[in-house]
């Protein structure tokens, strides 16, 4: 479903403001990424060994974690100012799946859109680009499908709302609970409710939900929510059984049995017909098993 079929259905059912803007956040923190480029340096195994050296374009999602700033007089790495002084600039990092953006040359040539909620956004100008800058090393682990990738800007307004956006997940994650929103099912107590929020095929911002299969392989967690081609890098938003938040999302690595789920540019879907469960009275065509990675 899009953001706003989900605010219509769902958020309107939430009894508390604090909730309900704990819900925009994540939405608003989630991200969508073109990359550009695919390293050199990516293993021979790698699912993109066969395009290395080359400008094919791919597509995959990400979501805001941290925000730092406003740093004053600081030079600014964004592409528009290119290390010139800026009077204000915000740093912040986007959790992504590796095999979407492997290293900093990658990042380099990763467009990232902000609030890619509907197709007018891009007409009407609610829809903001930045580009990366670097992958956190430092934050990348061998044995996870995640990176890190760093991003500056310094749009007064545009630092401003993500980390409006980013403090009200932070303050409000372990106040929200999922039983508000009418999903969580009487029936199961043990059931952990998994939403995702992504690009699938590059397209608009899609909600889709499902519920958690438990396994004992840490880091991985595996869920029955649907996930497109494009869905890769999209931020799992968990709850627990007092309906409670995971606190950071795990990162949407790929289907069993299917590989990872980034996609090459201009793919179409009807991404709908995939999306609900007999819990909200629909069905989807066929039930996967996905998963992703946690990174904390």
């Amino acid at each position: 479903m899009s953001p706003q079929e989900f605010k219509d259905s769902y958020m309107s059912r939430v009894k508390f403001d604090y909730q309900r803007e704990a819900l925009q956040s994540f939405l608003d923190l989630t991200v969508r990424l073109t990359v550009r480029c695919t390293s050199q340096d990516r293993p021979d195994d790698d699912d993109m060994a066969g395009d290395r050296g080359t400008d094919k374009v791919r597509v995959g999602t990400g979501c805001i974690w941290y925000v730092r700033g406003p740093n004053y007089n600081r030079p600014c790495f964004c592409r528009n100012c290119n290390g010139k002084k800026t009077r204000k600039q915000w740093r912040f990092q986007i959790a992504t799946a590796k095999h979407v953006v492997y290293n900093t040359e990658e990042a380099k040539q990763t467009k990232i859109d902000l609030f890619y909620d509907d197709d007018s956004c891009r007409k009407d100008g609610r829809m903001k680009s930045l580009w990366g800058l670097s992958v956190k090393m430092e934050l990348r682990y061998p044995d996870r499908d995640v990176c890190n990738v760093l991003c500056v800007t310094c749009d007064e307004d545009l630092g401003e709302r993500i980390k409006s956006a980013w403090f009200c997940r932070s303050n409000n994650v372990n106040r929200h609970n999922s039983p508000g929103l009418g999903l969580q099912p009487s029936c199961d107590k043990d059931s952990h409710l998994v939403l995702i929020a992504s690009h699938p095929h590059g397209q608009p911002k899609k909600i889709t939900m499902g519920y958690r299969r438990y396994t004992y392989r840490n880091p991985r967690v595996e869920y029955n929510t649907p996930t497109c081609p494009g869905s890769s890098g999209a931020p799992v938003f968990g709850f627990y059984t007092d309906g409670y938040f995971w606190w950071f999302a795990p990162v949407h690595s790929g289907s069993l049995g299917t590989g990872t789920t980034f996609t090459k540019r201009n793919h179409k879907l009807n991404f709908f017909k995939k999306l609900f469960y007999k819990h909200v009275g629909q069905k989807t065509a066929h039930e996967q098993l996905n998963f992703g990675f946690e990174w904390w």
